[in-house]
């Protein structure tokens, strides 16, 4: 009887692990840039971290991670208001999708935008 609980115990110690990644499913951080920041360079690297994933995209592009599930990307820019968007998948269907905003204003609209030196006293 004790053998028969003991296979019955780990059959559901066995079903915890196994359905574990199937409930938590994709786990995906940007961790460069920040969200929302203002960048005065065109270029711009993404980095990141994806966790139980099987397949990771950036604006529809499939991208890849290292075998501790970190990313890097490299982005371009353009002039004003950016999205992008990072979406991953896991081998169960289960999806998550992570909008990246960024404002991008050369160095020279900063400098044309900013107040003239009001020579003082």
């Amino acid at each position: 009887m004790s053998i028969i609980a003991l296979v019955a115990l780990g059959l559901v110690v066995y079903a915890y692990f196994q359905s574990r990644e199937y409930l938590r499913g994709p786990v995906l951080t940007i961790e460069e840039p920040l969200n929302g920041s203002m960048s005065t360079t065109s270029l711009v690297v993404l980095f990141g971290r994806a966790n139980n994933i099987s397949f990771l995209t950036l604006n529809g592009k499939q991208i890849f991670t290292d075998e501790q599930g970190r990313f890097k990307e490299s982005l371009l820019l353009q002039e004003g208001y950016n999205i992008m968007t990072l979406e991953a998948k896991d081998r169960f269907g289960h999806s998550v999708e992570k909008r990246l905003e960024l404002v991008y204003k050369s160095e020279v609209a900063v400098a044309s935008s900013s107040p003239p030196f009001q020579g003082g006293e």
